[in-house]
C-alpha cells in the first residue's frame, strides 16, 4: 500500500527529476573517492545510511547552486562543521556529522565540487552591545558542480532545485551568555500542533507561486554579494526559500512567534518595492507605530500620530529628517526588546550621526514616552512579538481561505496590487480582534520606473508606434527573455509535474 508520505515523495522527485540525476550521480562518486588522507575509498553505506547520505548531498547542491544567479559571481551558503550540532533539535534528523561532513561535504570539497570560501567563526566574548561575531563556515558551489548542469536549467536554478526536506515548524530559539543561541523544536502540545496546521495550510498556498524580483540579474548578482558580505554573517538571497516556520523566544511560547524562513525577509526594504508575484506587481501595507500603539492601548493613553517624531527640539528634528527618525524607530525598538539598560549603542544605531551620545538618545526617547517609559529595557518587545506575530497568523489565514497568496515581514504583508484594499479590512480586522486596539496603516507602492524605462526605450526604437520588429526564431525569443521572466516559465512547466 502507497502512503501519502511516498505519494508526496514521488512527486517531489519527478518534479525535481533533473536536479536529483546531479544527486544521485554525485552520491556515487563519494562512495567510490579515493579520499587524501588515505589513498583509499571509505566502507560503502547502505540503507539508512546511504538515503542519508543522499539527503546531505541534496543539501549542499541546493544550498550552494540556488544562489548562483551569474557564474562569476556565485553566492555563498554556509555548514555547520560543529560536531554537537548534529544530532540536537535544531539539525535535521537526516543530517548527522559522520554523513553530512565527514563524508558528503569534505569529498564534494576533495572532487572539487565545492569550494570553502571562509572559515568559521565563534567569538564566546561578544560585543558590548550584546551581539557577536560568530559566523558559520561558507562554501560555494564550483564550476565543476554548475556544469552538471544544462545552461538552461543555470539560468533558472532557484526553481529547479527541491524546497528543504520539512522540519520542526514551531521553534524555540534560547539566548546563550557563552555560546551560539539554542535552537529545538517546540514542545507538541494541542497549540503548538494547531500553529503547525496553520502553517501548513500557509505553506501549501506558498509553493503554488512563484515570487521574485523585478531587476536584471546582473542587480541580483551584486545584491547578492552584498548581503553576503555582512559581517555578522551570511543572508543568501536564495529565491527557493519560500517555506514559512515560527521562532519562539522561550518554552513557554510568551515571546516571538514571529515568520521566518521566506527568502523576500532577507531583501533590503528598498528592493522590496520590486517583488512580483506570478510576474504581476506586489504592495506592502504595514502597521505605523505598532508597538507603541499596544503600549500606549495598556496604560489607557492615546499616543502621538508619529511615535518616532517629536523627541527632540524643532531644529534637531528639521536637520536630522527622516534619518534621525529611523535612528529613533531602531533605538526605541532596541530599548523594547533588551532586558536591562543598553550602556552603549546598539549594533545598527549611531546616535553620533547626529552630535549626541546613545545616554543623551535612550534619555530622550524615554522622557518623550513617559506613559509608557517603565516598559523599556524589561523585554517587552518580545512579548508584543508574540501579539504581532498572531495577528500576522491571522491576517495569513484569511488570504490563505481565499486561496491568495500572501507575504509576511512581521508586522508588514506583500500580495499583489489588486487586493491592497482586502488587505487593509484584514489587518485592520486582525489587529482589533486579537490586540483590541486600531492604529494607522501605511501602504507601499511597487517601484514603476523600470516599466516606464522600458516603455521609454521601446518608444525611442519605435517613434512610428508600428511596434518592435520581433524575431522568429525560438532561441533568440528565449534568449532575450529576462531573467525573472526565464525562472516563472520554468517554474509553470515544473509545476506541471506535481507538487513536492
Amino acid at each position: 500500500m502507497v502512503t501519502n508520505a511516498q505519494t508526496q515523495e514521488n512527486a517531489r522527485e519527478r518534479r525535481y527529476r533533473r536536479f536529483f540525476q546531479v544527486v544521485d550521480g554525485l552520491v556515487e562518486e563519494i562512495q567510490g573517492h579515493q579520499w587524501e588522507a588515505t589513498g583509499k575509498a571509505k566502507r560503502r553505506v547502505r540503507g539508512e545510511q546511504l538515503l542519508k547520505l543522499r539527503a546531505s548531498v541534496e543539501t549542499l547542491i541546493r544550498d550552494s547552486v540556488a544562489v548562483v544567479y551569474q557564474r562569476k559571481r556565485k553566492g555563498e551558503a554556509s555548514v555547520h562543521l560543529n560536531r554537537n550540532w548534529y544530532g540536537g533539535e535544531a539539525s535535521p534528523a537526516d543530517l548527522t556529522y559522520s554523513i553530512h561532513v565527514e563524508r558528503a561535504y569534505q569529498g564534494m570539497l576533495e572532487l572539487g565540487y565545492l569550494e570553502q570560501t571562509q572559515r568559521g567563526v565563534h567569538d564566546r566574548q561578544g560585543r558590548k552591545d550584546g551581539s557577536n561575531r560568530s559566523r558559520l563556515t561558507r562554501f560555494r558551489a564550483t564550476d565543476h558542480l554548475i556544469i552538471k548542469f544544462t545552461a538552461r536549467e543555470q539560468e533558472v536554478f532557484p526553481v529547479i532545485v527541491p524546497p528543504e526536506r520539512g522540519h520542526a515548524p514551531i521553534k524555540v530559539r534560547i539566548k546563550s551568555a557563552d555560546g551560539p543561541d539554542e535552537l529545538f523544536a517546540a514542545p507538541v502540545t494541542a497549540e503548538v500542533q494547531q500553529m503547525a496546521d496553520n502553517l501548513s495550510r500557509i505553506n501549501r498556498v506558498l509553493a503554488t507561486r512563484w515570487y521574485d524580483l523585478h531587476i536584471p540579474d546582473a542587480e541580483l548578482a551584486d545584491l547578492q554579494a552584498r548581503l553576503a558580505e555582512d559581517p555578522d554573517g551570511a543572508k543568501p538571497l536564495a529565491l527557493d526559500r519560500r517555506t514559512l516556520h515560527r521562532v519562539f523566544n522561550d518554552r513557554d511560547l510568551t515571546t516571538g512567534g514571529r515568520f521566518y524562513g521566506g527568502w523576500w525577509q532577507n531583501v533590503p526594504k528598498a528592493y522590496r518595492r520590486h517583488l512580483i508575484v506570478n510576474g504581476k506587481r506586489m504592495v506592502e501595507i504595514d502597521y505605523s507605530n505598532l508597538h507603541p500603539a499596544l503600549l500606549y492601548a495598556q496604560e489607557g493613553v492615546v499616543p502621538s500620530v508619529d511615535c518616532y517624531r517629536g523627541i527632540f527640539a524643532a531644529d534637531v528634528e528639521a536637520r536630522g529628517g527622516n534619518e534621525l527618525r529611523s535612528t529613533v524607530k531602531a533605538a526605541f525598538n532596541a530599548m523594547l526588546n533588551a532586558e536591562k539598560e543598553l550602556r552603549q549603542a546598539p549594533k545598527g544605531v549611531e546616535p553620533g550621526k547626529f552630535s549626541m551620545k546613545w545616554r543623551e538618545l535612550s534619555d530622550a526617547v524615554l522622557a518623550a514616552h513617559k506613559p509608557i517609559a517603565h516598559h523599556f529595557y524589561t523585554g517587552a518587545g518580545k512579548r508584543l512579538q508574540r501579539a504581532d506575530s498572531d495577528v500576522a497568523e491571522r491576517v495569513m489565514l484569511d488570504f490563505i481561505d481565499r486561496g491568495i497568496a500572501i507575504l509576511p515581514i512581521h508586522d508588514s504583508f506583500l500580495v499583489h496590487e489588486g487586493h491592497s484594499d482586502l488587505l487593509e479590512d484584514s489587518m485592520r480586522k486582525a489587529l482589533r480582534e486579537v490586540c483590541g486596539v486600531e492604529t494607522k496603516l501605511k501602504l507601499v507602492e511597487p517601484d514603476l520606473s523600470r516599466v516606464f524605462a522600458e516603455l521609454k526605450e521601446q518608444r525611442m526604437q519605435d517613434p512610428e508606434g508600428f511596434g518592435l520588429e520581433v524575431s522568429q526564431d525560438i532561441g533568440e525569443i528565449l534568449a532575450s527573455r529576462a531573467g525573472h521572466e526565464k525562472r516563472l516559465d520554468a517554474f509553470y512547466s515544473s509545476a506541471s509535474l506535481g507538487t513536492s
